[in-house]
């Protein structure tokens, strides 16, 4: 687990929860500050460039509309650039001996995602056992789903989450099309879904390939100005996987559940009922539980 000086006790405190819940101790804690990262200055000049045209344009919209909000840090951008170099970190430690890895946002178990009566969580419902499983025998979070994303690695070298939704900055996807093109003769990159970050799995033996090209895009991204610039990362990760080869893709409709009980409800007015027949994002975890089989052909394409 990686994590800064400040965030530390209460790291320290969740985990040493789940070893006296389940018994074991399977974590070790590396105190890494966001900064030490090889590509902050290019990330942080990024950001403010941006940050200096979205207040340019903030203070034009506040004109007609008091109410209008922030923008990105340049701080969550670079912790969202890190996420595959924790991976391959702990990949290289391997401290437990083991095959394959992935990331996993503890962001994918917020209740506006899963619903509470499932597994969704905010920090105060971190410490009571009985809201995960065994326990609560409803929670979508189980052994199996560890089972199953490694199954999912060993058979595919990869996988990923994708939403039917693509928001990315058009700029950018070109940018990186042409990447794709120019240096490795790939003419029709597959990025018509959006990439969701909060879970990517992958075998080691990818990492270098992967880096080679994130890095590359990295750059290109970073150099590019406003307005056609942007937050960005999964438009590389997205665009990266298209190097190897079409990954096993786990598809779902929408993010928000349909428990209206449920803590984080959002109501939708007249779309409700619509929505209920979505496949939502904690819906297609069985998928994953089941090691891909077909049993569920709706919601995968290998």
């Amino acid at each position: 687990m990686y994590c800064d000086d400040r965030g530390y006790p209460k790291v320290k405190r969740y985990l040493e929860y789940l070893t006296s819940v389940t018994g074991e101790k399977r974590w070790k804690i590396i105190k890494s500050e966001l900064g030490d990262f090889k590509y902050k200055d290019i990330i942080r000049e990024h950001r403010e460039s941006c940050i200096d045209y979205q207040i340019e344009q903030t203070e034009l919209r506040k004109k007609s509309n008091p109410d209008e909000p922030g923008f990105f840090h340049a701080r969550c951008e670079i912790l969202c650039h890190r996420k595959l170099y924790f991976t391959k970190s702990v990949a290289d430690l391997n401290p437990f001996n083991t095959d394959n890895f992935c990331w996993i946002d503890s962001g994918i178990t917020h209740w506006a995602l899963t619903p509470f009566s499932k597994g969704g969580v905010e920090i105060n419902n971190f410490f009571d056992k009985r809201h995960y499983w065994p326990w609560n025998k409803n929670n979508i979070y189980t052994p199996e789903i560890g089972k199953g994303i490694d199954a999912l690695i060993n058979k595919h070298g990869m996988f990923e989450f994708k939403h039917n939704n693509i928001w990315y900055n058009s700029h950018h996807i070109r940018t990186l099309c042409e990447l794709l093109k120019e240096e490795y003769d790939i003419e029709e990159p597959i990025i018509s879904e959006q990439l969701v970050g909060g879970l990517i799995g992958l075998k080691p033996s990818e990492f270098n390939k992967l880096f080679e090209f994130y890095e590359k895009g990295l750059e290109k991204l970073a150099a590019t100005r406003p307005p056609k610039s942007d937050f960005f990362t999964e438009e590389i990760i997205l665009s990266a996987y298209n190097l190897i080869r079409k990954p096993f893709t786990i598809h779902f409709d929408d993010w928000p559940h349909d428990g209206q009980d449920d803590p984080a409800f959002v109501c939708y007015g007249d779309d409700n009922e619509k929505r209920k027949s979505m496949t939502q994002f904690y819906k297609v975890w069985d998928i994953v539980k089941t090691h891909g089989v077909n049993s569920a052909p709706e919601y995968r394409s290998a």
